[in-house]
């Protein structure tokens, strides 16, 4: 074999085990940090923190990546029952109750889910690189984070 061929057979293998381990990790239905980088496409729910800071909100990370078609949740920590609102500068998809085609929502207002405040989404389809920025609001704070999203 050439030096191209192994190479190949070592970047898939690698690939397949941090897919492997990824998914033996997360347990189903469990959310996965989003950062901003382009996660495996086994990853179908990642979530965001929405953290109250000093001089307002804090959202980690401060850029989301996710493929179409992933779910998106936005989240207060555990115990935080403060609500927040996000208002995006495009639709970046549907709430998930809605199961619908896009209905081009644009603000959403999180709902208390347990011990915590939420919004979920599901990202929207696209066929080329879409940077969505929007805002965050916790009662008269507000930051400008973003979401990618490429198509799955």
């Amino acid at each position: 074999m050439n030096c191209r061929m192994w190479l190949y057979v070592a970047v898939s293998v690698g690939s397949a085990a941090c897919a492997a381990q990824l998914s033996a990790s997360v347990p189903p239905g469990e959310s996965v940090q989003c950062t901003d980088r382009l996660p495996v496409r086994i990853v179908k729910l990642v979530h965001v923190d929405v953290v109250p800071g000093p001089d307002g909100p804090i959202i980690i990370p401060e850029l989301c990546v996710v493929r179409s078609g992933t779910q998106v949740v936005w989240r207060t920590a555990d115990g935080v029952l403060e609500p927040f609102e996000l208002a995006f500068a495009d639709s970046p998809g549907t709430p998930t109750e809605l199961r619908t085609p896009e209905t081009g929502q644009k603000d959403f207002a999180s709902k208390r889910m347990g011990r915590r405040q939420e919004v979920l989404i599901i990202a929207k389809p696209v066929t080329a690189e879409s940077l969505i920025s929007y805002d965050v609001r916790i009662g008269t704070s507000h930051i400008d984070p973003g979401i990618k999203i490429m198509p799955r």
